[in-house]
């Protein structure tokens, strides 16, 4: 994991890139640009746009993690302690906690918070207030850069990652029930000072955590202007002279004039320095009850020989240069030359601070003001509404209809079946006299059944009153048989089934029975008599026969 830190200061730009072999952390490499004095802020901002953009275009940083910082003096910052340590609960709370401690409208500002620890169910935070405004000038010049932020912190939140163990979450302490408030034990504090070009940031730490954060308004820029002063030079040649001579001595003997006049500047201007950070040291004490143990110092400005001295002289506490970049010391080597070592122990603490905010775990969250109305939105969900948006909205327009069409239709079936089943009542009432309770529509349709099988059974009725008996087609043929006189015929047997008719008998002769058949043919619905061989006892002087045909007897099958 790449992580690259932007600390964007009055003096000067500096990027640092970090990467992250799983717990352990390396300096990859390191850029910085001078920015020119007393020019407008706007002008400074240009070059600060053109160095970053010509550091991008050196490399693929796509995958990288930016991170920058809203500087402290644009924060404000309290020392918080909740009856509860769930996060969640916390946010939801800092801007009634904060209202009214900070000079503006809680609407216009974003709160943050970081635990210091936790004791039983209760924790102890640091809660911070940053108005708006800074946010958006920061997520507007990353614009400008061509880069997305991962998170936006504050420095000094950020500055502690050096500090404390910012792998591993806050500590647990133990519940301590002191009944007496004014016999607890004084807490022992350890203070660290960052000494910028304009602004000296200030940080206290009990037990290796921040519990204070504060931006004084002293820095090299001012050690600058006095020298300006008193010796009548420029800006560049003063920048010159506190880069080569500055040095503060405590002893003025076997020092030339010049040296002593320059260190009696510095002396004068650091003064300023002592009294802010005097100031500070008693609210500290008075506001944790606590003893400072130690104070340290680092920045540009801390290289300044003899400045360790001079600040244990006027504060009376032991204030000595700290290296907090020890831990990566190895890849500092490798990535600068010996002389620059101590230089970048000084001037690039903030930019590793920085970028370490962006190897934070839940478990310790970074403190990170990209929430709200500024959360982090997804490039890729942008990317595919543009692709697909149109195709998106056309199938909603289309889901839309479908569904006001399956509602529509779903209300008038039930209105339609409501009318049917009023329309069928009324009828059973009216056509088919049914009683209320059978009315409806198992109702219609047993009373439809059993109509239908009264009219079935009227029609086979009339069916089997229109149907021939057997005596009618005997009547038919005996009607249409010959005279008597022309044959001489005895009719043993008549069978009528269905509509097939047979006569057995015995005739006097074959052309009487020839002339019998002749006269059947006119009963006979196809015209066709048929003769079978009789099976008749043979009598004699007679000729037996088999005659049948089919007759039309009315019936439909």
């Amino acid at each position: 994991m790449r992580s690259i830190g932007l600390d964007i200061g009055e003096y000067s730009v500096k990027i640092v890139e970090l990467i992250q072999n799983k717990k352990t952390v390396s300096i990859h490499q390191i850029q910085e640009k001078q920015l020119s004095q007393n020019v407008s802020p706007s002008d400074k901002e240009l070059e600060v746009i053109e160095f970053v953009r010509s550091f991008i275009a050196s490399g693929d940083y796509s995958q990288a993690r930016w991170v920058m910082a809203v500087r402290q003096d644009q924060v404000t910052t309290r020392y918080k302690s909740f009856p509860f340590s769930d996060r969640l609960k916390i946010q939801k709370s800092l801007s009634f906690e904060m209202e009214e401690e900070i000079p503006f409208d809680t609407d216009s500002c974003v709160f943050d918070s970081k635990v210091i620890h936790t004791m039983g169910p209760t924790s102890d935070i640091l809660a911070t207030a940053i108005p708006k405004t800074h946010v958006e000038k920061l997520i507007s010049l990353a614009a400008n850069f061509g880069i997305e932020l991962h998170a936006i912190t504050v420095e000094g939140i950020a500055f502690a990652n050096l500090v404390e163990d910012w792998q591993n979450p806050p500590p647990a302490n133990a519940q301590n029930l002191t009944l007496d408030e004014t016999h607890a034990p004084k807490k022992r504090l350890q203070v660290v000072l960052n000494i910028g070009h304009k602004r000296t940031l200030f940080t206290a730490y009990e037990n290796n955590r921040l519990i204070f954060t504060r931006s004084l308004w002293w820095g090299a820029e001012q050690l600058v202007q006095d020298i300006i002063r008193k010796q009548s030079i420029s800006y560049v040649e003063a920048l010159h002279v506190l880069h080569t001579q500055a040095a503060i001595l405590l002893n003025t003997e076997n020092a030339s004039y010049e040296q002593s006049e320059i260190s009696s500047v510095l002396t004068l201007s650091l003064r300023d320095l002592t009294r802010d950070v005097q100031m500070t040291l008693i609210e500290l004490q008075s506001e944790f009850n606590a003893d400072i143990t130690a104070l340290h110092f680092t920045g540009g400005t801390s290289m300044m020989p003899n400045l360790g001295g001079f600040l244990t002289q006027h504060l009376e506490v032991a204030c000595n240069p700290i290296q907090l970049l020890q831990p990566y010391s190895s890849s500092i080597h490798s990535a600068s030359s010996p002389q620059q070592f101590q230089q970048i122990e000084a001037r690039f603490t903030t930019a590793v601070a920085i970028a370490l905010e962006a190897f934070k775990k839940p478990r310790n969250p970074a403190t990170n003001l990209l929430k709200g109305e500024f959360a982090k939105q997804n490039d890729k969900m942008k990317a595919l509404w543009q692709e697909w948006g149109t195709v998106a909205q056309v199938a909603l327009a289309f889901l839309i209809v479908l569904f006001t069409w399956t509602t529509l239709r779903d209300n008038f079936s039930v209105a339609l079946n409501d009318k049917g089943e009023e329309a069928v009542r009324s009828q059973a009432r009216t056509v088919a006299k049914l009683p209320n309770r059978q009315a409806n529509e198992a109702g219609v349709k047993r009373y439809i059944r059993e109509n239908k099988k009264k009219a079935t059974d009227l029609k086979l009725v009339a069916q089997v009153a229109q149907v021939n008996s057997a005596l009618d087609i005997l009547k038919r043929v005996s009607e249409s048989a010959p005279q008597r006189n022309q044959v001489n015929v005895d009719i043993m047997t008549f069978q009528v089934k269905d509509d097939f008719v047979q006569l057995t008998g015995y005739a006097n002769s074959p052309r009487e029975i020839s002339l019998l058949s002749d006269s059947l043919k006119s009963l006979s619905v196809d015209g066709v008599v048929s003769s079978q061989t009789a099976n008749l006892t043979p009598v004699a002087n007679r000729t037996a026969f088999n005659l049948s045909f089919k007759a039309d007897r009315g019936l439909n099958k």
